[in-house]
């Protein structure tokens, strides 16, 4: 079952500005020995929240699998300990919700020609930081194969999304609403959204106090 964490973290956390936090992928991190009160995971948590916005902890395999296989929208990214990574990477490779694998253990080298086998692995890391390296290249690769495939399918929509942008537009335009209420129901709804990001929160306080 899901490892109980604290809640900043349970449903929804590099070194780098916070425009480039990874917005629209989901990270799942598999790993039967998780200890919520060790200082090095809560590090890792809070480290990886400086990378990515949502992560979900399994410490129970089946639920894991049982949880990608059910993702709908989403993109995902997954951490497994290298106790798992033999056993469950055969299981989900394969999925198309699952984008890129990353295998944590201190012993690189141990699987160094396992992954060679399985594309998705992305390699054997030894530590998070090298870990949110990853993540962050991968999902700005993964945005720009997206763009090129949505480009390309969406050059016979060009006439309708003008028609629908224009509509839109037309409606704010004629609608009377209470600005203030408006951006203080935004930034509620932000809050909760990015609740247990510092740094995003930071951001949503100063947006709300600017406009108010």
């Amino acid at each position: 079952m899901d490892c109980s964490i604290p809640s900043p973290v349970s449903k929804h956390d590099h070194r780098i500005d916070t425009k480039d936090i990874v917005q629209n992928f989901l990270f799942i991190w598999l790993d039967p020995k998780i200890d919520e009160f060790n200082d090095d995971y809560l590090n890792s948590i809070k480290q990886l929240r400086q990378t990515v916005n949502t992560i979900e902890i399994f410490c129970d395999t089946e639920e894991c699998i049982d949880y990608i296989s059910e993702l709908q929208n989403e993109t995902s990214f997954l951490i497994i300990s290298s106790a798992l990574c033999q056993m469950v990477v055969p299981l989900i490779h394969n999925m198309t919700q699952l984008y890129s694998i990353y295998v944590f253990c201190r012993k690189e080298e141990k699987y160094e020609d396992w992954t060679k086998h399985w594309s998705k692995v992305k390699d054997i890391f030894s530590d998070i930081t090298s870990i949110c390296d990853s993540i962050y290249e991968c999902a700005r690769q993964c945005d720009e194969d997206s763009i090129a495939i949505s480009a390309v399918s969406s050059l016979n929509q060009i006439e309708p999304s003008f028609m629908y942008t224009k509509l839109f537009k037309e409606i704010i335009l004629e609608t009377n609403f209470d600005e203030k209420k408006e951006i203080n129901d935004l930034a509620e709804y932000a809050r909760e959204k990015y609740k247990g990001n510092c740094t995003h929160l930071e951001i949503i306080d100063e947006f709300a106090q600017e406009y108010q």
